[in-house]
């Protein structure tokens, strides 16, 4: 199933001069994102997509704080939160929150 949005043709854009992060974020094309209320939402079909999503999590930061798009990264599965990450790591200790069932 391939999904094409606004939000994804975005994020794809801000590194179409550069293929290996390009290629890195194609995932995003199976999955549905989204904003609300200073929340970028990725809603992935499997745990397997969200866990690639996960590891990409760098590249998708950079694109969404310079477009001023979100606070928030959460990425979801059937509706399950699986993981939420600031859009600005903090410089101590990260508050990231993974969650796996």
């Amino acid at each position: 199933m391939i999904f094409y949005s606004q939000l994804t043709h975005l994020i794809l854009s801000f590194y179409r001069e550069e293929p290996a992060p390009l290629q890195t974020l194609q995932i995003l094309h199976t999955c549905k994102l989204s904003r609300w209320w200073g929340t970028f939402q990725i809603h992935c079909v499997t745990p397997e997509i969200a866990e690639a999503v996960v590891k990409a999590i760098g590249l998708l930061r950079e694109p969404i704080a310079q477009l001023r798009l979100a606070q928030q990264i959460k990425v979801s599965v059937n509706g399950h939160v699986f993981a939420a990450f600031p859009v600005k790591p903090a410089k101590s200790k990260s508050k990231t929150s993974i969650h796996k069932s």
